[in-house]
């Protein structure tokens, strides 16, 4: 391709890849915000029944003379405590353990706000016989980054990386800010399907754009820098949701970020492999000219007349228009069917155990926001592992064993005695450092390895059957009703299968980004025989005892 022989005039790090790619890498920041919001949004607190239609008391959980005559005790996990969801119907009028009644919560619930002021739980009230709802607002916004996975994956293939990825900002922008005032819960759920939709849509354009404008070397730095700037987002919300302890406010506060990236409109180029692909040879050429006047370089005129004869090649010679392509591109022909397969079936698991380890390790002991934080951070040393080991052993080979390495250690909890849960816990920390860098490779090992043509529509799916893994996450959970160490070692089995398969995949350390389907067929495929004279011992066959000695009897 024409843009590789460009870039080695535009200079591997140039002012034009150094602006693009940050400004590329910051689309994180949105996309790590609503992914994991609803951790404050929906934060469930600890409550009580409200004991009469009138009362403001605050929440107590200790218990008192009054709560002992209106609240009946219930034993969870082995322990005793007050009630969360029923109360007795008449309490002053029946002696307690006797005749009382026990009933659901008459006249509403009190709730805990030592550490959330408010949150979605504790103004629609979605406790008891409603929790539910509150795993189902994530999970309406996981089916909503499903949809814009492949809708807006399908659209920046056929219109273009940079239409698609403005697009998504704007609408974006003004449902998170929307979502701040959303009178109830069906309101809630809606906003969140769509600004899921449009974070997706918004992010993988941009993931896209960075990886097709950067040279091969500095690929996976700006994979690293965009997974950075998620691990970042996690923090700042964590610092965000700490000052902004009323989710209304909180949403506003995760509104403003966004509004920086309006000057995208001015910041982001179109991607110029996709215009070379797509045959739009005077729009790559004036991409390509103001990139070699931002990097203060001379492109010569035989580049442009290369791009000229290229566009030439592949058109209907009546109509001059490119090819089309579909999502059925992606399996129509055997190697890219096998990546499609591999690549959807790994961000599946992937995707389902980082995800479902997070639920599992929400729950420690001690501050929320401390925990969260820490979680943060843990997810940043992740990324620096993710890049030394993918530049020195390649992606499939980092992403394979750390996803084994994640998955031995789920499994293994489930050979850890009852009696000795710091072990487990320590082993599930460290399944969840593996899953995370192999998470992280990931996500710069699917934009190299699918072609040009089809990589947004690709990743779409990809992405579409990662975010189903992760809405079926949390339900692993209920395995523990069965057996306690059952989810960590459905976690590890699934990720050791998944990081066996990877061994089977083409690497993409070093080489060029495949811009067409035909380029990937032929990666691997083996030159044609040469034809000679018997006895005569070809340079390739000096190594090979056999074949000489077979050559050397015909004489």
């Amino acid at each position: 391709m024409e843009y590789d022989a460009a870039l080695e005039h535009l200079g591997r790090c140039g002012r034009f890849q150094k602006i693009t790619t940050i400004a590329m890498a910051l689309v994180g920041i949105p996309a790590g915000f609503n992914m994991v919001a609803m951790t404050f949004l929906g934060a469930m607190t600890d409550h009580r029944c409200r004991l009469h239609e009138n009362s403001r008391a605050d929440y107590a959980g200790n218990a008192t003379e009054e709560l002992n005559a209106s609240i009946p005790w219930e034993n969870v996990g082995g322990t005793w405590r007050l009630s969360q969801c029923n109360m007795y119907v008449d309490p002053l009028g029946a002696e307690v353990g006797e005749n009382a009644t026990i009933a659901p919560c008459e006249y509403g619930w009190v709730y805990d706000r030592s550490q959330y002021s408010s949150s979605i739980v504790t103004e629609f009230d979605l406790v008891c016989n409603k929790a539910w709802l509150t795993e189902l607002a994530q999970s309406i916004y996981m089916s909503g980054v499903c949809v814009g996975a492949v809708l807006f994956g399908v659209m920046a293939d056929r219109y273009g990386r940079r239409p698609i990825l403005l697009l998504c900002l704007m609408l974006q922008i003004p449902l998170m800010f929307a979502v701040a005032f959303a009178t109830n819960y069906v309101t809630f759920v809606t906003l969140r399907f769509f600004i899921g939709a449009t974070t997706n849509g918004f992010l993988y354009s941009g993931i896209v754009i960075g990886t097709e404008v950067v040279h091969t070397s500095r690929r996976s730095l700006f994979g690293m820098s965009l997974s950075f700037t998620q691990a970042t987002s996690y923090m700042l919300l964590g610092a965000l949701a700490y000052f902004f302890r009323d989710w209304r406010n909180l949403q506003l506060a995760m509104s403003i970020p966004p509004l920086l990236f309006v000057s995208y409109w001015w910041l982001a180029p179109e991607s110029p492999r996709w215009l070379l692909t797509n045959r739009k040879t005077e729009e790559a050429k004036m991409v390509i000219r103001k990139a070699a006047k931002q990097n203060g370089v001379e492109i010569p005129k035989k580049i442009y007349e290369l791009i000229d004869e290229d566009g030439d090649k592949g058109l209907d010679r009546h109509d001059r228009r490119p090819r089309t392509y579909t999502m059925l591109d992606l399996v129509r022909t055997p190697k890219l069917r096998a990546t499609t397969i591999l690549i959807s079936t790994n961000w599946f698991v992937l995707s389902g155990v980082y995800y479902g380890l997070w639920v599992g390790t929400s729950n420690l002991a001690g501050d929320h926001y401390v925990n969260f934080i820490t979680s943060a951070c843990v997810e940043g040393v992740g990324v620096f592992v993710a890049w030394f080991t993918m530049e020195r052993c390649g992606r499939k080979r980092s992403s394979a064993v750390f996803m084994l390495l994640g998955g031995c250690a789920c499994a293994a909890t489930a050979a850890v005695p009852h009696t000795h849960d710091t072990i487990s816990t320590v082993l599930a920390m460290v399944g969840r450092f593996g899953i995370s860098v192999s998470f992280n490779v990931f996500y710069v090992y699917s934009a190299e390895v699918f072609p040009t043509v089809v990589r947004n529509m690709g990743l779409g799916v990809a992405t579409m059957l990662a975010r189903v893994g992760g809405i079926i996450a949390p339900f692993v959970y209920l395995l523990a009703d069965t057996w306690r160490p059952l989810p960590l070692l459905t976690f590890g089995l699934v990720s050791i299968f998944s990081g066996l398969t990877m061994l089977t995949m083409p690497e993409t350390l070093g080489k060029p980004l495949p811009n067409t389907i035909a380029s990937v067929e032929n990666v691997s495929k083996p030159p044609p025989p040469i034809l000679v004279p018997d006895g005569v011992v070809l340079p390739d066959d000096i190594d090979n005892p056999l074949i000489i000695f077979q050559k050397l009897t015909v004489l």
